[in-house]
C-alpha cells in the first residue's frame, strides 16, 4: 500500500473541534498549522476545552489574531500545500483562494443532515420547527454555506425533553463518531466517496436565532414550548419576556406549564 500523505492543517474550536483534533494526535496525524477561534484564548470554559491549549501541550505550530483573507494566511497555506483542511466548529469564513489549496479538499461537519438546515443555529432552528431527527454531515467544503459533496451522514433522534444544549451534545457525539469513520478511511488510502446535495430539499437558515429570539404569544402553546426548548442553552442567560411593564425570565422549560 503507498504511504498516505497526512499533511494537514486543522481550523476550529468548540467541543467538537477540540475531540476531532485530538482524534488525529491519537492517529499520530499531527497538523502542520492550528488556527483557532477568535474566541479561544488559550483556557477551557464552561462549553468546551481549548483547541489552541491542546495544540500548545501537544508543541503544534498556532497563528493566532489573522483572518482567513489576510494574504499572508493564504501564502503560508500554499507553502505548506495540505492534502486536507479540516474546518471544524470553527467560525472563520473560508475564502475561495484557500479552498482551492487543498489536493483532497475541507473537510466541515455540520450539525444537520444537509442540504436541510444550511446555515447558523441549525439545532435551534431543528427544534423550534417541531423535528423528529435532525443529524451530523461530515462534507467537502465549497464557496457555498453548507453545500458541498456530502462524505458520511448520521441520523439524531431529537426527544420530546430535548433543549439546544442536550442537542447539541448529541451532535457533538455523533460529529466525533463521524470523524473517526472518516479518517479510517482517509487514512486506509481508499477513495473517499462523496455526492452531490439535492438543491430540492435545501433549507438554509441565516445567523439568526428563531423569531429573532422573542416569543410570540399567538402562538399554540406546543410551538412555545418549541421555543423555549430551542433558547434553553446555559450558560447563557435564560429567556426574556415582558409581560406588560415586567420582564420575566424563563430560566427551564420544566417551570413552565402550557
Amino acid at each position: 500500500m503507498a504511504k498516505i500523505n497526512t499533511c494537514c492543517i486543522f481550523i476550529g474550536g468548540k467541543q467538537l473541534g477540540f475531540n476531532c483534533l485530538k482524534r488525529l494526535i491519537e492517529r499520530n496525524v499531527r497538523p502542520e498549522l492550528i488556527l483557532g477561534n477568535p474566541d479561544d484564548n488559550g483556557e477551557d470554559s464552561l462549553l468546551s476545552r481549548s483547541l489552541l491549549k491542546l495544540a500548545h501541550e501537544e508543541n503544534l505550530r498556532v497563528v493566532r489574531e489573522k483572518k482567513m483573507s489576510d494574504l499572508e494566511i493564504t501564502a503560508l497555506f500554499n507553502k505548506i500545500r495540505p492534502e486536507i483542511i479540516f474546518s471544524i466548529g470553527g467560525v472563520r469564513l473560508i475564502p475561495r483562494e484557500v479552498l482551492k489549496i487543498p489536493r483532497l479538499g475541507c473537510l466541515n461537519i455540520h450539525p444537520s443532515l444537509l442540504p436541510k438546515y444550511r446555515g447558523r443555529y441549525s439545532t435551534a432552528h431543528a427544534i423550534f420547527n417541531g423535528e423528529t431527527h435532525t443529524g451530523a454531515t461530515a462534507h467537502w467544503m465549497d464557496e457555498g454555506i453548507d453545500t458541498g459533496p456530502i462524505i458520511l451522514q448520521e441520523s439524531i433522534k431529537i426527544e420530546h425533553d430535548d433543549t439546544a444544549k442536550s442537542l447539541w451534545e448529541k451532535f457533538t457525539m455523533e460529529g466525533d463518531k463521524l470523524f473517526d469513520r472518516f479518517l479510517e478511511l482517509w487514512l486506509s488510502g481508499r477513495p473517499i466517496p462523496s455526492k452531490a446535495q439535492d438543491e430540492s430539499l435545501s433549507t438554509y437558515y441565516p445567523k439568526s436565532l428563531p423569531n429573532g429570539g422573542e416569543i410570540d404569544w399567538s402562538w399554540s402553546g406546543e410551538k412555545i414550548r418549541n421555543f423555549i426548548r430551542a433558547m434553553t442553552f446555559e450558560p447563557y442567560p435564560p429567556i426574556r419576556i415582558k409581560i406588560g411593564r415586567k420582564t420575566m425570565l424563563i430560566a427551564d422549560e420544566k417551570f413552565f406549564t402550557l
